[in-house]
């Protein structure tokens, strides 16, 4: 996973560049599976991954946002809001010292106007089992945090793009 941050490189007169944050999971083109985020799907944190078509990235690449935004659909957070509670809340829940309910899952937020905090905070964990690998964990907590940030997760399936 990589993340990409877009601007459109000719914004209307008088207007704002347009921007597209983006977490980037690229598969081979017919693969049946999405790399590091596969440990997602069957959750209720698939519906906030979005298979997008290369062509629409690649139009993007180049300036031309609209395939894009088109294929992308609602915001990250709300994405993030449509996890359940039982996939959802924080595992530390029970031991922790800022433990919130309203902020400590994804999509979560507390306040209102200057003083709006959008969760989860950093020492959020995905109530995955106990045996559960390290590598989940983290794939986990970068979707989390990605949504957090506004940022897209997307799966590309097809060859040609190398970000290096």
């Amino acid at each position: 996973m990589r993340p990409l941050d877009l601007t459109d490189p000719r914004p209307l007169p008088g207007r704002e560049p347009e921007k597209v944050l983006l977490l980037l999971e690229i598969v081979p083109e017919g693969a049946d599976h999405w790399g590091v985020l596969e440990s997602l799907r069957g959750t209720s944190w698939e519906s906030g991954i979005k298979e997008i078509p290369p062509e629409a990235l690649s139009h993007a690449l180049h300036g031309r946002f609209l395939p894009l935004l088109q294929e992308l659909g609602r915001d990250p957070r709300a994405s993030a809001r449509r996890v359940s509670p039982e996939e959802g809340l924080c595992k530390l829940r029970g031991s922790c010292l800022i433990w919130d309910s309203d902020l400590c899952q994804p999509g979560g937020s507390k306040g209102k106007g200057r003083r709006l905090k959008h969760g989860p905070p950093e020492c959020y964990e995905p109530p995955l089992s106990e045996g559960a690998p390290s590598s989940a964990v983290w794939t986990f907590q970068r979707v989390v945090f990605a949504w957090r940030e506004g940022r897209h997760v997307v799966v590309v399936r097809g060859d040609g793009f190398n970000f290096a």
